[in-house]
């Protein structure tokens, strides 16, 4: 409502169609203690969005009219959450809390019941009501702002005083807000006895955590002692808890500690500390032992605290990590999460500015000396009798007592509550005889950098003008793309390796994820180690390959990259614990069971299956994982042969991709490289190499090996139509996919231009007036080089049928008639204002190393090698006009015959067609429909005339796309 015109600017949507037309967004959330409300927005036009943004405040409309509509915005979004784990098991921690604590009334989603229902039922007025909080919280002192710019702190604070200085210190006989003191809502301090939830979750979960709820620690922010004590919990090392539950096959992973940016887990009621565990059918068949291990843990630690024994190093390599972090940031954090976070560290709880005012922006750094005493106060609030254990698993749905359930009021999650008995609290409160077996101190850390020296600039080279990484390394195995950074001269590097696969079968794709699986569990201690180091880890299959990425301080990045690839390479012939794939596997078909269970991802798969020659589904892969069920040799045997026959030493053996930039020298980047090599040739020495391979005169570009679908032009589009995973889904997605083509500079220009002139109408007319759904999205797709523009709908109100119906009209009717016709809605000044935003986003250099290694590896992975794209694009920003947006608004969504051939443009500029025939006619448009099985049914074909009715594929996708064509690939000239 805040958001919807004030009475300097009156318009509904003036806000956020002002930063539509200069490249920004605006959102806002309300957690347990707090409201903010966030905008980002093109550099040069800061001032006249800080005014509007101040007025929202000084004097908002708060129209009576607009009321019911944004009511169904908020059960949209409530819907939207309705199936989020996360979220429903934190109403369940505020549910069972003291009765009397307003942490128990707390229900920051709304919805229509909390809102509509209710109120009516008690005689409530609502706008009253919400009046009378605007007045008395929506004031100056309760406010803090921050705001972050290109100009002067001076100009900023010019800015600031002229449009923030109307916001009242109180509004008529409106107090100043009293702030009250808080004890802890639940626990030992609030009065409980240690309980047990068995909660049932949305789709396939297995995992204990157990709470404690603390006294407030705002004041050790300097300190963090919660970092300290969740490390010595959750590290990885040898004997450690998480390395001894995995031998027992109880567990395969853990996490503890708090998150002091959760307003549920930090706050002035107190601190919620946590231990995470993923439990396997065995562990949580034997969950108290589970916690036994983890108490006894905990005993150890209180009494090296006690006699003044525990560790400073580990104490002293988080405190590095973090100067690290401190002294060599990058401005990779978005401006409107750090206005966020500070404005946050400003409100009186957090209690920041009266220790120091610098410390505003010196938060996240650990600061001063080891205090042992800080962390023994912790330890002293973890104990049996404070402890609250939550089991969640899928399994409880069918082994629970129907009459035993309890139904949490907002979300519906079904769960138990039951006093832990004093027995178990008893064994928990004491060494355990098995206690033995742990070392619950973690090893030093062999990763942390301690050269920060950056390579010295040549003499003759001072600048870089992005200058893209060169091709100077290839061997029969490898191709090496090299940069050393002489822009960001930071003492960091990133090195990326692409490991191609054969053939793309569903058992290959099954068999590389489960590989890579079982490379993250014998990696699990490196990687708890690298990221503590400040290093990032990627490890992922991507498309038909693995991918790794590996980035930090160039001091350590050659050994840690050692480490991580020689278990990438290496054959997986034996396993060092004989339940390894059996955990991997069940980790994998958890995951597989997953990951559609979301209408959104499910539609998303849904297209990629009708778009990818090649494409492999999750039940393809989640089939080939289960036929080896009971034929785990045969499952051991395939993944030997993959990783020795495909990653290991082979003359079929894949040419791997590798990209080193930022600083490191050309000599060390080829030489890591051959190392690497060695490793995969099965050449262990690791010797240095002898003269370097010479580089071939035109050495062979990889090209991309993932095809995608010419989609057939039709009058009325195809429609991919399933039902959700989930049978009480009432969620369903509408997607609509407008097929580009594989474009130039030029048209992907335009596409771009497009994309930002159709989001905020397509958002103001379908969320906000018609409310068809909470989340309304347009984007641009590239699916392996070949564009298109993507529009999708998600709703729990509107069958998919009338939602799409109304995206029709709105793509064929509304939007270009009242908008890109409308001298009205989008003048020569508005539509050069689109532009010159968007060309300012597109020549913007790279903020930091990282950004320019994605983008540059980009490249590289898809095969396209056009490093200067951007730079392009912006400069084809510059010559777009309206008629050629309305040319091709006509051709790629409209389906006129006159242009509906695709155009590509090659390296030189020349326009150059294809696809041409006089036959063509249509759109190459694709709907993808997801239903919520709980949802409204209306099929579009029932809403619609029978000339206007879809292609509707009832049968396989791959049938069906067997007669279509694909894309060939765009080579440069």
């Amino acid at each position: 409502m805040i958001f919807m015109g004030s009475e300097k600017y009156p318009a509904e949507d003036a806000f956020e169609s002002f930063l539509s037309a200069h490249g920004g967004s605006s959102n806002g959330a309300t957690e347990c203690e707090s409201t903010r409300f966030v905008f980002d927005v093109d550099a040069a036009y800061l001032a006249p969005a800080l005014d509007i943004f101040a007025n929202l405040f000084v004097a908002p409309i708060l129209r009576r009219e607009a009321m019911e509509r944004e009511l169904k915005a908020v059960e949209s979004e409530f819907q939207r959450m309705r199936n989020n784990n996360s979220v429903r098991l934190q109403q369940v921690m505020c549910e069972t809390s003291v009765p009397e604590h307003p942490y128990s009334r707390c229900f920051t989603w709304g919805n229509v019941e909390s809102l509509k229902h209710n109120p009516e039922r008690d005689g409530i007025n609502v706008r009253e009501q919400m009046l009378q909080l605007f007045n008395k919280f929506y004031v100056a002192p309760a406010m803090k702002l921050c705001v972050y710019g290109c100009e002067s702190l001076d100009v900023l604070e010019q800015y600031v005083t002229q449009s923030f200085s109307d916001i009242p210190a109180y509004r008529g006989s409106y107090d100043k807000p009293r702030s009250e003191t808080l004890t802890v809502p639940y626990g030992g301090g609030a009065g409980q006895k240690p309980t047990v939830l068995h909660v049932i979750p949305v789709g396939e979960k297995c995992s204990i955590r157990l709470y404690w709820m603390l006294p407030p620690m705002m004041k050790n922010y300097r300190q963090k002692p919660w970092l300290y004590v969740g490390h010595l919990l959750g590290h990885e090392s040898p004997e450690s808890i998480a390395s001894l539950l995995k031998q027992r096959q109880w567990a395969t992973d853990i996490i503890a500690g708090t998150s002091d940016r959760d307003g549920y887990e930090f706050g002035s009621f107190g601190t919620v500390f946590e231990v995470r565990i993923s439990l396997t059918e065995q562990g949580l068949a034997c969950w108290e032992q589970v916690v036994q291990v983890i108490f006894d843990a905990l005993h150890i630690f209180s009494s090296l605290a006690a006699a003044g024994d525990l560790p400073a190093c580990v104490f002293e390599e988080l405190h590095s990590s973090s100067e690290m972090d401190f002294r060599f940031q990058e401005d990779d954090i978005a401006p409107v999460t750090l206005c966020r976070e500070l404005s946050e560290r400003m409100l009186p709880r957090h209690n920041i500015q009266q220790h120091c005012e610098g410390d505003l922006l010196r938060y996240d750094l650990i600061q001063g000396g080891f205090d042992i005493s800080s962390v023994y106060s912790l330890l002293s609030g973890l104990s049996a009798n404070n402890v609250r254990a939550v089991l969640v698993a899928s399994s409880f749905a069918d082994t629970l007592n129907p009459n035993d359930l309890q139904t949490e009021r907002w979300f519906g999650t079904k769960y138990t509550v039951n006093s832990i008995p004093e027995s178990v609290i008893a064994a928990w409160s004491q060494l355990s005889n098995e206690s033995i077996e742990l070392s619950v101190l973690p090893t030093p850390n062999p990763f942390m950098p301690r050269n920060f020296s950056v390579l010295p600039l040549e003499p003759v080279i001072q600048v870089d003008n992005d200058t893209p990484p060169d091709l100077i390394l290839t061997t029969s195995t490898t191709q090496l793309w090299y940069k050393r950074d002489r822009k960001f001269l930071v003492p960091k590097a990133s090195v990326s390796f692409l490991v191609t696969l054969p053939e793309p079968t569903a058992a290959i794709h099954m068999l590389a994820e489960l590989h890579v699986e079982l490379v993250r569990r014998r990696l699990q201690h490196t990687l708890e180690q690298a990221e503590t180091a400040s290093f990032t880890t990627e490890l992922d299959v991507r498309d038909e390959a693995i991918e790794v990425v590996i980035s930090g301080f160039s001091d350590m990045l050659p050994s840690l990259v050692l480490v991580i690839m020689r278990e990438v390479l290496r054959p997986s012939t034996t396993f060092d614990i004989e339940s390894e794939l059996t955990l991997a596997r069940g980790e994998l078909e958890r995951e597989y069971r997953n990951a559609t269970l979301s209408p959104r991802a499910k539609a998303y798969e849904l297209r990629l299956q009708m778009l990818e020659s090649r494409a492999v589904t999750t039940d393809d892969k989640l089939e080939a994982l289960q036929s080896k069920y009971g034929h785990e040799s045969d499952l051991a045997a395939d993944l030997a042969h993959l990783t020795v026959s495909v990653l290991g030493c082979s003359k079929d053996t894949p040419v791997i991709r590798c990209m080193v930039i930022g600083n490191m020298s050309r000599e060390a980047a080829v030489s890591l490289v051959l190392d690497v090599e060695a490793v995969k040739t099965g050449d262990s020495s690791l010797l240095p190499c002898e003269p370097e391979p010479e580089l071939e005169p035109e050495p062979p570009i990889l090209a991309p090996r993932c095809h995608t679908i010419a989609l057939p032009p039709t009058t009325n589009g195809l429609l991919v139509r399933r039902d959700s995973e989930r049978i009480g889904e009432r969620n369903s997605v509408v997607e609509v996919y407008f097929q580009i083509g594989k474009v130039g500079p030029t048209d992907r220009a335009y596409a771009i231009l497009l994309r930002s002139l159709l989001a905020q109408p397509l958002f103001h007319e379908l969320r906000t007036k018609q409310q068809l759904g909470y989340t309304v999205t347009c984007s641009i797709r590239d699916t392996h080089g070949v564009l298109g523009l993507n529009l999708s709908v998600q709703s729990a109100s509107h069958a998919a049928g009338a939602v799409a119906k109304k995206l029709d009209v709105f793509l064929h009717e509304e939007f270009p008639h009242d908008y890109l016709l409308s001298d009205e809605r989008l003048s020569p000044k508005r539509f050069a204002a689109y532009v010159q935003t968007l060309q300012r986003a597109y020549a913007r250099p790279d903020a930091t190393l990282t950004e320019q290694s994605e983008r540059y590896w980009e490249e590289i992975v898809s095969g396209r090698l056009e490093f200067d794209l951007d730079a392009r694009v912006a400069t084809a920003l510059g010559d777009c006009t309206r008629q050629g947006l309305l040319e091709r608004y006509q051709c790629w969504i409209q389906g006129s015959t006159s242009c509906c051939n695709t155009c590509t443009q090659s390296r030189d500029g020349n326009r150059q067609a294809q696809h041409r025939s006089s036959k063509s006619h249509g759109t190459r448009k694709l709907r993808v429909h997801v239903v919520g099985q709980c949802s409204p049914l209306k099929p579009l074909e029932q809403l619609v005339p029978p000339g206007k009715t879809p292609f509707i594929i009832t049968g396989d996708l791959h049938d069906f796309k067997r007669e279509l064509r694909c894309y060939c690939h765009l080579t440069s000239d």
